[in-house]
């Protein structure tokens, strides 16, 4: 069976049709090196699953939460609800009021931001206290949760927001004074060994915000900081950058400067 009919019947079923296909595509040629060609939709579905899928304890009717939203509402307000749909900014909550703050501190206020990978992230933005001339532009691989994002952003006249597809494994993306790279390098390279560093150095950005959770998504903290501190030294260990670490209650963040 050829690449494009895998993809398919992958896109076929309804959990992963809004998939950007361009990851899809890629999967599937992945698995098609590693296991007979009978095993590969199942195989490329189960990534599927643990690279995005796990991060939802159910999937959003987008659509639905778009129709519920009225213009005369806060929109951080609504922005806070809807953060707690996915278990990455879930997390991520208690530590905004201070978050970005601290990382900007470091920085200096950017005039571009680049978010890969971002999830619900954008949704972040209203904690961000960004000039109106900065431009902040995100990108994932979930096209219903993109046309959601747009859309409310489109809602409440945010312009300086901007989402896209976007897959950082094949994908190039433009110059920027900050890159996040908010707790996705255990999954660029769960999926390809070795891709995560190739990332950050391709990646044309005066500062990269590398993060990692301290908890596992069931939870459990002990050893995490430990354990991500030292693969993101190994990772980095024969880069002259420079590099500075915060801590916060549910993050584990480095700022590397190029």
């Amino acid at each position: 069976m050829l690449n494009n009919e895998l993809v398919k019947k992958i896109t076929a079923s309804k959990k992963y049709a809004e998939i950007y296909e361009k990851t899809v595509a890629r999967i599937v040629s992945d698995c098609l090196k590693k296991y007979p060609e009978k095993q590969v939709v199942k195989k490329a579905k189960n990534i599927l699953h643990q690279i995005w899928g796990a991060y939802f304890d159910s999937q959003p009717n987008f659509k639905k939460l778009l129709e519920s939203i009225s213009k005369t509402n806060n929109p951080k307000e609504i922005a806070l609800s809807l953060l707690r749909l996915q278990s990455s900014t879930k997390e991520r909550i208690p530590i905004l009021d201070t978050f970005y703050k601290e990382i900007f501190a470091v920085t200096g206020i950017p005039k571009t931001i680049i978010d890969i990978g971002s999830g619900l992230n954008p949704l972040t933005f209203f904690w961000m206290n960004l000039p109106e001339k900065t431009q902040y532009h995100a990108f994932d691989i979930d096209k219903n949760q993109a046309w959601f994002l747009k859309s409310f952003f489109n809602l409440f006249k945010v312009e300086q927001v901007k989402i896209s597809l976007g897959d950082a494994l094949i994908d190039k993306f433009h110059k920027s004074d900050i890159a996040f790279f908010f707790k996705i390098i255990p999954l660029l390279e769960q999926q390809e060994k070795n891709s995560a560093l190739r990332i950050l150095k391709e990646q044309d950005s005066k500062f990269l915000i590398v993060s990692f959770p301290t908890k596992s998504i069931g939870g459990k903290q002990k050893g995490m900081i430990d354990f991500y501190s030292k693969q993101f030294q190994d990772l980095i260990e024969d880069q002259s950058w420079k590099v500075e670490k915060l801590l916060f209650e549910s993050e584990l963040v480095f700022i590397i400067k190029k």
